[in-house]
């Protein structure tokens, strides 16, 4: 008898576990969702010069052209684009002039940059520079004066 009532009461629980959310109350509500992603630029330099020799023919003639001085690859999320800046160039150099694809920018005291729009994957390029001298410029061996970073404009 006393197996019988567990039985049936074990039965009731099981109906009134199984049953009860059949009776409950449903509601629904509406969740707006919104994402920011945080523009990332990315450079590699895979090839640049570590020095450059200027001759006395160099500063007769007053500039060094090194074209495809530079190759590197840019990877960017950022859809304003990405712009590259350079660093003020020093002596004996007066200026760089640095072109990358139909862009030049003169990079002096202040430095500058050259700006590109979104695309999206990697972006591989190379730049090509002229080395302006300055008019009290020696014969020797100089560090590579051009040093650029990338960004988010």
């Amino acid at each position: 008898m006393m197996r019988t009532l567990r039985t049936i009461v074990l039965l009731i629980a099981t109906f009134l576990i199984v049953a009860a959310p059949a009776y409950a109350g449903s509601a629904s509500a509406t969740m707006a969702v919104s994402v920011q992603v945080i523009g990332r630029t990315l450079l590699t330099v895979a090839q640049q010069p570590a020095s450059v020799e200027v001759t006395q023919s160099d500063i007769q003639r007053g500039y060094i052209d090194v074209p495809a001085a530079v190759a590197f690859q840019v990877r960017s999320n950022a859809r304003e684009g990405y712009s590259l800046q350079f660093e003020p160039v020093s002596a004996p150099f007066a200026q760089a002039r640095i072109t990358w694809e139909n862009s030049t920018a003169a990079v002096g005291a202040d430095g500058s940059w050259l700006t590109h729009g979104y695309q999206q994957g990697t972006t591989a390029g190379q730049l090509d520079v002229r080395l302006v001298l300055a008019p009290d410029a020696t014969p020797g061996s100089y560090s590579w004066p051009v040093r650029f970073a990338a960004g988010t404009p």
